[in-house]
């Protein structure tokens, strides 16, 4: 067998490149703190670790929707618990009136107290979001308002999912009031995964999304006792115009308002109620989501992450290997063949 000069000086410095490649390998891994560092280091660990991290990157914008719909949810509950507070007040205003020590003329001054009522109450029909989306239209959140005036009926007003909104415009002139989209649509936001990734009209069996917006006629529509003049929406803003029209003609509260006033109360506090088991679900969904996310970030941690210990011991080994490779090729370089013969 033929041996070379130059295949003693190959073999050592191979042997020392490979060792320092071990080192530098280790040390990013020790100043990472990651046993992966780059798709070669462990292609089926690389696609497992992306994999995790698009999962949790999903969650955590699941929490972000969660967050949103809360913020909206919480802007819905204050418009509502500020209308039960209202209708109370008008209620309050209502027995006081069926009092006969009161005369024509402090009905007839009780009577711009309710138009003030009347008038916070249409601004709480008509809140709008922080985007300035309406929260009480379905899916017609840009409209101009949720609650306009009826034409049909002067003095009342109509919700613009309503029949009773059909004709009327916008303030350009042109733009139709009624969306029939206001009728029975509403805005969602996705808080949790979901097996189909599909929208139904109901969302109560829906776990994964949250309504963050309203059918308004559901909220403030009532089937009323009072007797109209006209055939204007039953809601309870109109209840409130025709207590309002009665007591500044000087007479007592129309009969079946105080009924009306009631169930007006009655059906927001349960729209409250439905708003308050949708928070629960967004709490209960970012719970579940965070205890996902810290299941999937330990197997994360497994796959990606340095053993700190065991890569000690690796390096230094290493480092050895390397110091004995560079000694042994300093002795093989200071050699001649003859010198090796002999």
């Amino acid at each position: 067998m033929r041996i070379s000069t130059n295949q003693f000086h190959s073999q050592g410095i191979s042997s020392i490149q490979k060792h320092q490649e071990s080192v530098l390998e280790l040390q990013v891994k020790m100043s990472t703190g990651k046993r992966v560092n780059a798709a070669s280091d462990d292609p089926v660990a690389t696609t497992q670790i992306h994999s995790l991290n698009r999962t949790m990157n999903t969650i955590d914008q699941y929490a972000k929707n969660g967050e949103y719909a809360q913020s909206q949810l919480v802007l819905e509950e204050t418009a509502i618990n500020d209308t039960i507070g209202q209708l109370q007040r008008a209620r309050e205003l209502s027995v006081q009136m069926l009092n006969g020590t009161y005369s024509a003329t402090d009905r007839q001054v009780t009577a711009a107290e309710v138009e003030q009522i009347i008038q916070q109450t249409k601004n709480m029909m008509n809140y709008r979001s922080s985007e300035g989306e309406l929260i009480f239209a379905g899916s017609s959140v840009l409209a101009e308002q949720a609650f306009v005036e009826d034409v049909g009926n002067p003095g009342y007003y109509a919700y613009i999912g309503s029949t009773n909104a059909i004709g009327q415009v916008e303030s350009d002139g042109v733009t139709p009031v009624y969306d029939e989209l206001a009728s029975y649509g509403s805005r969602f936001v996705q808080i949790g995964f979901d097996a189909d990734n599909r929208v139904t009209a109901d969302d109560k069996g829906d776990s994964s999304r949250i309504r963050v917006t309203d059918n308004g006629e559901k909220v403030f529509g009532i089937t009323t006792t009072v007797a109209f003049t006209g055939t204007p929406d039953s809601n309870i803003l109109n209840v409130l115009v025709e207590l309002k029209n009665s007591l500044e003609n000087g007479l007592e509260p129309p009969e079946g308002v105080l009924d009306d006033l009631s169930a007006g109360i009655d059906q927001l506090s349960m729209v409250r109620a439905e708003i308050g088991g949708r928070q629960n679900r967004i709490d209960a969904q970012y719970n579940a989501g965070e205890s996902f996310k810290l299941a999937l970030e330990e197997r994360r941690m497994g796959l990606e992450d340095m053993d700190i210990v065991e890569g000690v011991t690796e390096l230094t080994k290493n480092q050895n290997a390397l110091e004995m490779a560079q000694q042994i090729f300093s002795r093989v370089q200071s050699m001649s063949l003859f010198q090796y013969l002999r």
